[in-house]
C-alpha cells in the first residue's frame, strides 16, 4: 500500500518495562490487542455475544496497518518487531508484587463461604511475588505500515508489559519516525543493532545471511501468538541479556 513505509517507533518509559519473554513485546501483537479490545467493546454495546480469539479453532487476522512478509514457502507475518531497550543498564531491577483475597468481595459473590479463608494455602492464599523490570529510558520497533493509523491505535496506550495495574511500564510518549534508511528486510526482521527483532521462518532468510538470533524453537508467527494455530518453528529473536 501506498502509505506503509518503514518507520521507527519509539515508547517513552517512566521508569522500564516487565516483559515476561526472553525477548521485548512485539508490536503487531499490541496492536492487535487494542483492536481486538475495540470489537469486544463493540459486541457488548450490540449486545452480541463475544468468543475469545484462543477459543476459536481459527481465529481471524485482524486488519492491522501494517505490510505483510510472505514468504514464498511457510507462514507468513507482519512486518514489524519486538521492542528493544534503549541505553538499559546493565542489571535488572527486582520489583515485587503482591496479592491478597478481598474477603468483602468473596462474601458479595459467594452464595456460602468457609469459617475460615486460607491466607497460607489453596487458590486464596495470599502471594508476594519477585518482578524482573528492565530499566531503560525507552524501547523501539522497527516497522513497515501507515504511521498515522499505528499513531492512533497506539496514542491511548499509557503502559506496556507486566503488571501495569501496579505502575509498571508507564509510557509517557509515543514517538514515530518514518525512515527511509531502513531496507525492507531490516525494518521488517531487525533490532537496530542488526540481530533478529522477531520470530522468523527460515525462508525470509533465501538470498541473506541469517542475522545473529536466539537459537531456533517453537514460537508464534503472529497474533494471537499462544493460540496452536500460530505455532511454528521458526527462528527466535536475539535474546534481551540486560
Amino acid at each position: 500500500m501506498s502509505s506503509h513505509r518503514p518507520m521507527v517507533i519509539r515508547a517513552h518509559l517512566a521508569a522500564g518495562i516487565a516483559h515476561a519473554a526472553p525477548w521485548g513485546i512485539a508490536l503487531d501483537g499490541l496492536l492487535a490487542a487494542e483492536i481486538w479490545a475495540e470489537h469486544k467493546a463493540a459486541n457488548r454495546a450490540a449486545g452480541q455475544d463475544h468468543v475469545r480469539a484462543l477459543d476459536q479453532a481459527d481465529p481471524p487476522d485482524l486488519d492491522l496497518p501494517l505490510a505483510r512478509c510472505t514468504p514464498a514457502i511457510g507462514p507468513w507475518h507482519w512486518a514489524a518487531t519486538c521492542a528493544y531497550p534503549e541505553r538499559p543498564t546493565d542489571r535488572v531491577d527486582v520489583h515485587t508484587w503482591t496479592g491478597r483475597v478481598d474477603r468483602r468481595a468473596l462474601e458479595q459473590v459467594a452464595t456460602s463461604l468457609p469459617k475460615t479463608v486460607s491466607d497460607r494455602q489453596g487458590r486464596y492464599r495470599a502471594r508476594r511475588m519477585p518482578l524482573l523490570v528492565t530499566p531503560c529510558p525507552s524501547v523501539t520497533w522497527h516497522a513497515i505500515g501507515d504511521p498515522d493509523r499505528i499513531g492512533e491505535i497506539l496514542e491511548p496506550v499509557t503502559s506496556i508489559g507486566k503488571k501495569r495495574t501496579s505502575g509498571e511500564g508507564h509510557v509517557l510518549r509515543w514517538e514515530i519516525l518514518t525512515s527511509s534508511g531502513l531496507d525492507h528486510f531490516a525494518a521488517s526482521h531487525l533490532h537496530p543493532d542488526g540481530t533478529l527483532g522477531r520470530p522468523t521462518p527460515s525462508q525470509c532468510f533465501t538470498g541473506a545471511a541469517a542475522p545473529a538470533d536466539g537459537g531456533h524453537g517453537r514460537a508464534g508467527i503472529r497474533p494471537p501468538y499462544m493460540h496452536p494455530a500460530r505455532q511454528h518453528e521458526l527462528h527466535l529473536p536475539a535474546l534481551l541479556t540486560t
